[in-house]
């Protein structure tokens, strides 16, 4: 029997798996992470910087350097689809009786300019882990209970509620509102505005902000202030990128050259050297 609090150091000294107490997300995937990746990644930022809020802006900073390598990537693919958008638009024009014809002609282009239409699904993929371990950790961790930041964020393993409505929203049955979240949705609608171009897909500009704000808004505090840092560095990094590559042309991909002949042609030419 144990009676303490449930933090991790302590359950771990005492060897006997007492650590296992603590719900750290799944035990196959988000648990190893929250507990060998998140955990000391924050102990180890807390022992230099005291406040729980910055530990977190600091950790989001971190994570947007380690995954800047592929997010760069998505989003100068992004661009290059939105410089294709017109010649997009007059395949579907011009295949607009033929579904089949259009989409293959589509996927052609993409090759022709060496676009992948699914590259900005991988920086997102990669996200999710993590977001699961900090909704464990937020939600598990003695230390974040109680942490306060600024202004009205007193807690950050719990929602912070800055305005409470005197009803339940219909169907969702939201009646408080969180801060930080909102802070998120309106980041998120910046971040959409900025990479969605096609008219076709203008309503996920806001729907997809909305969406995401009612999700989070019974999320940690912590939670959604490490994805609005998160979102405002994303911003930064579009801003710049568009600032490279508004004046480069859209350019088509070399070709790759494939070699003639190979060991067949190899083979055949050993008769003559040997002569």
């Amino acid at each position: 029997m144990f009676l303490g609090p449930l933090q991790h150091s302590v359950l771990k000294s005492y060897n006997k798996g007492l650590e296992n107490i603590m719900s750290l997300g799944w035990a196959w995937l988000i648990r190893p992470i929250s507990e060998y990746i998140m955990l000391p990644i924050f102990t180890a930022i807390h022992y230099v910087v005291p406040n729980w809020g910055l530990v977190i802006i600091i950790f989001s900073i971190l994570i947007k350097l380690a995954m800047h390598p592929l997010s760069k990537s998505q989003m100068k693919s992004m661009k290059k689809m939105q410089k294709l958008q017109p010649l997009m638009d007059e395949l579907r024009a011009k295949y607009k009786d033929d579904p089949q014809k259009m989409n293959q002609s589509i996927m052609n282009l993409y090759k022709e300019y060496g676009v992948n239409p699914a590259g900005g699904c991988l920086p997102l993929l990669l996200q999710m882990p993590i977001m699961y371990a900090l909704y464990a950790v937020f939600r598990g961790a003695i230390e974040l209970r109680q942490a306060s930041f600024v202004g009205w964020i007193k807690d950050l393993s719990i929602p912070d509620i800055i305005y409470r409505l005197p009803f339940k929203m219909p169907l969702i049955g939201i009646q408080d509102i969180s801060g930080i979240a909102v802070i998120m949705g309106i980041t998120m609608f910046i971040q959409q505005k900025m990479t969605i171009k096609d008219p076709r897909q203008k309503t996920m500009v806001w729907m997809m902000p909305i969406m995401m704000t009612f999700l989070f808004n019974g999320f940690p505090s912590g939670l959604n202030l490490y994805y609005a840092v998160f979102n405002v560095l994303a911003i930064g990094q579009q801003m710049l990128i568009n600032k490279q590559d508004d004046d480069e042309p859209l350019r088509k991909v070399e070709p790759k050259k494939k070699a003639r002949g190979g060991i067949f042609k190899f083979a055949k030419d050993i008769p003559r050297l040997k002569k």
